[in-house]
């Protein structure tokens, strides 16, 4: 009798274990993004949004054992704080030798592209081979951009002429007013914002238009080598398993679609 009634006090202690791990709540992840890279990532009447932030959030959804909170920062804070160990992860770096602070990188997100727009009076004499076919011309780019080699090296030697602004917007109207000649620019960035100014740049005539691509770079999920938490290599596991099923049933390319069509 002892026995039996040693055996159900052992098989309930055993359920109630299972129950308590099956009820358990999920643990929280935190990871930085850019609070102002649209379309990609970014802040707008006060909600985190874009393509990255998407992605994320929908990966997420095949990991019921975690609970991912997004949190947007600026930058260079995001790339602070991820050098100091204080956030687990940030979104979205490209791969950089000179970040011994970043272990590992995840699977690829996407990969962004740096292109020409060139305005069509500038294109109506065939120019196919860069700079050579660009000599002389007036660049617009972005203060502050990282800009590729392929396109600093011909500025250092006065091929060509960098001309900076401030951001998207004033680039694509001075394109379409024709101050300058063509405008170097990550792709989806400048396609987001030419939707954005649609009428304003319609009214000039003016149509986007890519010429050229000068660099592409892919990007990630950069984990911090200094924030080591015990889920740390079961939660990267199931994000790259997530972002890499994602990628083979075509759902980020439908999210990269939306964003960048």
């Amino acid at each position: 009798m002892q026995a039996a009634i040693t055996a159900r006090l052992c098989l309930a202690l055993a359920l109630s274990g299972v129950w308590q791990t099956a009820l358990a709540a999920p643990q929280t992840v935190i990871l930085y993004g850019d609070d102002d890279y649209a379309p990609y990532s970014y802040v707008e009447n006060g909600v985190f949004k874009g393509m990255y932030v998407d992605m994320l959030r929908a990966a997420a959804t095949s990991m019921p054992e975690y609970r991912l909170d997004l949190q947007p920062r600026p930058w260079k804070r995001g790339l602070a704080a991820l050098e100091k160990g204080q956030v687990f992860g940030l979104f979205p770096p490209g791969r950089k030798t000179a970040r011994p602070y970043v272990q590992p990188y995840s699977a690829m997100l996407y990969r962004e592209s740096v292109v020409l727009f060139c305005h069509d009076a500038v294109m109506r004499k065939p120019r196919t081979h860069f700079p050579a076919d660009f000599a002389g011309l007036i660049i617009g780019v972005n203060t502050g951009f990282l800009l590729s080699e392929k396109l600093m090296v011909p500025a250092r030697q006065g091929l060509l002429h960098l001309e900076a602004a401030k951001g998207n917007d004033a680039n694509l109207k001075k394109l379409a007013l024709r101050r300058i000649d063509c405008y170097a620019s990550d792709r989806g960035a400048a396609r987001h914002t030419a939707r954005q100014l649609q009428g304003e740049l319609s009214s000039y005539g003016f149509q986007l238009h890519e010429v050229l691509e000068l660099s592409s770079e892919a990007t990630y999920i950069a984990y911090s080598a200094r924030n080591t938490p015990a889920y740390k290599a079961d939660f990267i596991d199931k994000m790259n398993a997530a972002l890499l099923a994602m990628r083979q049933n075509g759902q980020l390319a439908r999210i990269e679609e939306a964003y960048l069509r």
